[in-house]
């Protein structure tokens, strides 16, 4: 029989869908006959908090740093269940999962929930965090395996409540290719290139940061931009800048690890995925003002690591200056500070925790 998984995402970013897909793509290699399935899941309410997210972040990022922080109790629990317990309940009596993994917290605490229906098999859920500090709305109780990040990640898990049985550490989850990138292009070459993104969404102050790094007087300096579904950044970059020959701009593309093996320096906000990418390549990182809650807990585990620093509007020109002309040896270490913390293999790390649990008796089966 083969062992179905069932991936389950939702509209917060693109983060978590490429998530999803990595672990996907790492299940089938592991076994042929393994059917994956990612699915995203969506309702008008989910869809509304999506919007709503995105509009704080924006305009009031202090409100959503206090909501951010709020305690996760059981009435903010019900309301996901309320919001996402019927169509969880449709994929998964669609698909018939053997296991079910979350790169999200909301649809796989909705699966949580409902598996402890007495009436209903007991399917595991896997979360599969896509941050580098976990929030408490990973921790549903009677979640299988606990996947985070790193070892810091897991003692957080267990202070907040989370069975430490339960917990692994595997790595983010980053696309399956990484594992399979020649170390030797996580060496620099030194050829000052700059990679500058902002996400699948293109969030972030990316316009000021590629007008800061312009104003560097370098002509070998190389920046390219990788805008992603963000048709409206790639028009303005284009239109302000189009006419420095220093300057690329690009769309949604899916070459990003190529450009990535091919840059000296990442300028990112610090998303998980994208910053999880960087590390198993090796890439020292800039990182732009973070979005409130879990980037800013991203940005401080990086900085923890050696392989990024904060770069604040004009600090950013000055920063890039000192690591890529002033002062490039300092760029190396930053290089072996992310090649220690990355985890290139940490999609089939998270699979294999899920092809365990598939060979495992189901309760209530």
């Amino acid at each position: 029989m083969p062992v179905r998984v069932l991936l389950l995402s939702a509209e917060f970013g693109s983060g978590h869908q490429s998530a999803a897909n990595a672990i996907a793509d790492a299940c089938r290699a592991l076994s042929p006959e393994c059917e994956a399935v990612v699915v995203q899941c969506q309702s008008p309410l989910l869809g509304l908090f999506s919007r709503a997210y995105l509009w704080q972040i924006k305009h009031v990022p202090a409100a959503y740093r206090r909501l951010y922080h709020l305690p996760v109790g059981w009435p903010l629990r019900q309301l996901v269940v309320l919001v996402l317990g019927r169509p969880v309940r449709r994929i998964v009596a669609a698909h018939k999962p053997d296991v079910i993994v979350g790169t999200h917290p909301f649809p796989a605490g909705a699966a949580v929930r409902l598996m402890s229906r007495a009436r209903l098999r007991r399917i595991p859920v896997v979360m599969a965090l896509t941050d580098f500090a976990p929030h408490g709305f990973w921790i549903w109780p009677g979640v299988a395996r606990y996947c985070c990040a790193s070892a810091e990640a897991a003692a957080e898990l267990v202070r907040r409540g989370a069975d430490g049985q339960c917990v692994t550490v595997t790595g983010v989850p980053v696309r399956a290719a990484l594992a399979d990138v020649d170390p030797a292009l996580s060496v620099r070459r030194r050829t000052g290139h700059v990679l500058v993104m902002g996400g699948g969404l293109g969030l972030g102050p990316i316009a000021a940061a590629v007008g800061a790094l312009l104003s560097l007087p370098y002509a070998h300096l190389r920046v390219t931009v990788i805008c992603g579904r963000n048709r409206a950044l790639q028009e303005q970059l284009t239109r302000r800048f189009g006419t420095d020959p220093r300057l690329a701009v690009l769309g949604f593309t899916d070459r990003v690890i190529d450009h990535m093996c091919a840059a000296d320096l990442l300028v990112t906000k610090p998303g998980g995925i994208t910053c999880a990418e960087a590390l198993a390549l090796g890439l020292p990182m800039l990182l732009l003002p973070p979005l409130p809650g879990h980037e800013e807990e991203n940005a401080r585990y990086l900085v923890e690591t050696g392989a990024a620093r904060v770069a604040v509007d004009a600090e950013l020109a000055a920063a890039v200056d000192e690591l890529l002309f002033a002062h490039p040896d300092r760029l190396e270490p930053m290089a072996k500070a992310a090649r220690l913390a990355g985890q290139p293999a940490a999609a089939r790390a998270i699979a294999e925790q899920v092809m365990k649990l598939a060979s495992q008796p189901v309760a209530g089966a």
